[in-house]
């Protein structure tokens, strides 16, 4: 078996060498949701006037605010992509949710089903427990989706087995705002989520993608876990967190 490694890019998900295309067994990542502002963005507290790191508008360093074609374009590209990376047996885990603009919804499902040659197989979701979205003609938005993936022309390796700490499809796994905090980042995975998902679709020594790694949970859990991580991060400060994260746990980044 091949010793686990960790290589983290700083760059876009097409960045990523050739060389590991058909090789990843599990491909878990969160896009950003293109839901920010185009107004300047300043990381703080609601109460005093300012952006809250963990709603909208959090994201520094990168737009999140494109046209909405084109963001949904883009997230089709994206999903071309995994399908080259993944094993023929390989599981993507898209993590996303329904987002309300202009007095309506956009769903995921306007673009994931794009792509004919992915075939859904799951949709998980995920109860954070608190939202900060609280509209008074709304019902308040507190759940993600975990949308589940295997190659149309491949076999699901998923197993439903006793010692899995999540068997059925819904979630519950809260947000930590002091995680949210200390990693400096707008919305990162919460450790248990990101445990439970390579445990379910991994086992040791399988090789691990996360193309928007952002502070780098998902790479984490993987070393932790005896699997090899290979990801990309487009911002240069999340990029530079996530190794200085690496060198205080005194993991090596390929």
């Amino acid at each position: 078996m091949t010793t686990p490694f960790i290589k983290l890019l700083c760059g876009s998900f097409d960045r990523t060498p050739a060389h590991y295309n058909g090789q990843v067994d599990l491909i878990f990542t969160s896009p950003p949701y293109n839901i920010g502002s185009k107004s300047p963005r300043i990381d703080g507290k609601r109460k005093n006037g300012q952006y809250d790191p963990k709603s909208y508008g959090g994201i520094t360093g990168y737009a999140d605010s494109l046209p909405e074609d084109q963001y949904q374009d883009e997230q089709v590209a994206f999903l071309q992509w995994c399908l080259l990376m993944l094993k023929d047996d390989g599981v993507l885990v898209y993590n996303h949710k329904p987002r309300r603009k202009n007095m309506g919804m956009i769903h995921p499902m306007q673009w994931l089903l794009r792509v004919p040659q992915l075939q859904l197989m799951e949709e998980i979701i995920w109860d954070r427990g608190s939202t900060h979205n609280h509209a008074n003609r709304l019902f308040w938005p507190q759940t993600e989706r975990l949308y589940v993936f295997r190659k149309a022309d491949g076999a699901y390796r998923f197993q439903n087995t006793a010692d899995m700490e999540f068997r059925s499809d819904v979630w519950a796994i809260p947000l930590s705002s002091r995680k949210a905090t200390e990693e400096n980042h707008a919305c990162p995975f919460a450790d248990t989520l990101a445990t439970a998902v390579i445990n379910a679709f991994t086992a040791p020594g399988d090789l691990v993608c996360d193309p928007y790694s952002g502070s780098g949970t998902t790479m984490c859990a993987a070393q932790a876990m005896g699997r090899s991580f290979v990801g990309t991060e487009i911002s240069k400060d999340y990029h530079r967190q996530s190794i200085e994260r690496l060198q205080m746990q005194h993991m090596e980044v390929a």
